[in-house]
């Protein structure tokens, strides 16, 4: 195999390791349009399978509010501490930061969140309210995924592909 192939074959298993699409995903969640009473949630682009680990991070500084302008109500991602109740299966803070993956059960996400995928597919955020008429706000999230150890051994296997192939001429 030459040196052109031997590169081809491993740039080839290293995108298939899913590092070359790994990193940060940035996203804005809107309390009105994306909240979980009367809106429809966040899409954001990154897929998970049930057991996969991921991160993510809201800016705490970032405030929104179910009350059109009222500041008793302007919270973080984390939601009011005096003001909870139940949607969909979830017990939560009114404001929380939410999220769904693919069709399971929703979680706590807050403005931090490490831990695994309960379910396979598109992550989605919505922000935690019975209604969506009076939310304004947005708040500011990274999502990060973390590799697989079987993605890990994928890009172990490119970069000995790729040092193969540069090794001293015959």
């Amino acid at each position: 195999m030459n040196k052109f192939s031997r590169a081809v074959v491993g740039a080839l298993v290293l995108a298939a390791s899913g590092f070359a699409a790994a990193g940060t995903v940035n996203v804005v969640v809107d309390a009105k349009n994306n909240a979980i009473g009367g809106g429809t949630g966040l899409a954001t682009g990154v897929f998970l399978n049930a057991g996969e680990s991921f991160s993510s991070s809201a800016v705490p500084t970032d405030l929104w509010d179910n009350s059109w302008t009222d500041p008793t109500y302007l919270t973080n991602a984390d939601g009011h501490a005096f003001q909870s109740g139940s949607l969909d299966g979830l017990f939560d803070a009114y404001g929380a930061l939410v999220a769904q993956i693919g069709n399971g059960a929703l979680f706590h996400v807050g403005t931090s969140f490490s831990g695994v995928a309960n379910a396979t597919g598109e992550l989605k955020f919505f922000f935690f309210d019975s209604d969506a008429y009076n939310n304004t706000g947005a708040v500011r999230v990274a999502v990060s995924a973390i590799p697989e150890p079987a993605n890990i051994a994928l890009m172990g296997l490119a970069l000995g592909v790729f040092a193969l192939s540069r090794r001293r001429k015959a």
